[in-house]
């Protein structure tokens, strides 16, 4: 049985996916996909999907596929030292939005590339969730500031699909309030997409520096 603030992780190789896949389980709490995203920002890693679950008895379960700089899977000896590196980010010993800054950096190549960004919210899609569709220029750190975004703003991140397309991504997110509702009112969409492209724009600039 996992301690309130234990966090197991575990590592494996998925060559069908040419990407290593990180799984955390740990007690569930608001902002903790945020969490997880940031610390695997913190440590170099690129974020190429990602899957998170809560079971009934409050654990939540997530599950990211991750590439290094060069879009390759991790070597497997190099697994502990990422393993620890994570470890301490989640426990605090690291402020992953501030020590973020110097990771999320385009390369001189990528300063050229301009995508634009569209945001929607399909009620449809899904039974219990809204999904909002974050179409945007990929870059590291883009998927913590997105979650921690959401989390800010008391939403409640069920599970997330990334696709990416050169450039170009689109994060997925699966989310309810926090009475498990969906999100209806135009008005609180407006305010969500408003709050998402500043920290889209906020990310692009210091990605640019």
């Amino acid at each position: 049985n996992l301690k309130e603030d234990e966090i197991a992780i575990d590592l494996y190789a998925d060559g069908d996916r040419a990407a290593t896949r990180v799984c955390f389980a740990c007690v569930d709490h608001p902002g903790i996909f945020s969490s997880l995203a940031g610390a695997l920002a913190l440590v170099g890693a690129n974020v190429v999907d990602a899957r998170t679950y809560t079971t009934k008895d409050g654990f939540a379960t997530a599950a990211f596929w991750i590439q290094d700089a060069a879009g390759n899977p991790y070597e497997p000896e190099k697994f502990n030292r990422l393993k620890q590196m994570i470890n301490k980010t989640l426990m605090g010993k690291v402020v992953a939005r501030i020590a973020i800054q110097d990771k999320d950096k385009f390369k001189k190549r990528e300063k050229a590339f301009k995508v634009p960004t569209s945001i929607s919210f399909d009620n449809d899609g899904s039974e219990i969730y809204t999904i909002i569709e974050v179409d945007t220029r990929d870059r590291p750190g883009l998927l913590f500031d997105l979650t921690r975004t959401l989390a800010n703003t008391n939403v409640y991140i069920a599970s997330a699909v990334i696709a990416t397309y050169g450039e170009q991504v689109v994060d997925s997110f699966y989310v309810k309030d926090m009475f498990g509702l969906k999100f209806y009112n135009q008005s609180k969409q407006k305010m969500l997409e408003r709050k998402l492209r500043e920290a889209i724009e906020l990310g692009v600039e210091r990605a640019s520096t």
